[in-house]
């Protein structure tokens, strides 16, 4: 199997974000992507089983680089706006693969990421043993999650820095007291 590099990975999930976000997942195809990215089919059933596969590669490498690999270098408040910033820029590819597919599950996928943020958080408040503490972590990143994804459809949408600042607000407010 040939493997592509990161830098064509790249090309074909910027291809595919902005196929989606013009034209609809469903009306967006593997052959109209590798068309666009001037790549052969081949290479692309080479790295991904399908437009579902390269989805959840598009989705989990945001997250990654907006959450996971920030941990360590900014703030919580800092990944916060980033990932509602993200969200906010890319909302019609995150608005048609939320409402056209069910393959891939993009909320439990971003509710994981925060999950890791939020564990992070209760590692530095020494929390991390406390199983209620985690219980709350991971129901309130789903909920957080919800209100992220639902904002896309809101009508008009709450602008991402004013919604990143109540999340952060709640965070702040539930930890408060550790």
């Amino acid at each position: 199997m040939t493997i592509i590099s990161d830098r064509l990975k790249r090309k074909i999930s910027q291809v595919f974000i902005n196929e989606v976000s013009k034209n609809g997942f469903r009306h967006t195809s593997v052959a109209k992507i590798m068309k666009i990215a001037d790549i052969r089919r081949q290479t692309f059933y080479d790295n991904f089983l399908d437009k579902y596969d390269l989805l959840y590669y598009v989705v989990s490498t945001n997250l990654k680089e907006n959450i996971d690999d920030n941990i360590d270098y900014l703030n919580w408040e800092e990944i916060i706006m980033l990932l509602f910033y993200d969200i906010e820029l890319h909302a019609k590819f995150y608005r048609s693969v939320l409402k056209s597919q069910t393959e891939v599950d993009i909320v439990s996928m971003i509710a994981l990421h925060l999950t890791t943020l939020l564990f992070h958080i209760l590692e530095e408040k020494g929390l991390s043993n406390n199983q209620k503490a985690k219980d709350f972590v991971e129901t309130y990143c789903l909920g957080m999650t919800y209100t992220m994804t639902a904002n896309l459809y809101h009508e008009p949408e709450i602008e991402y820095d004013e919604l990143a600042k109540k999340v952060v607000n709640a965070i702040e407010f539930t930890f408060k007291n550790y």
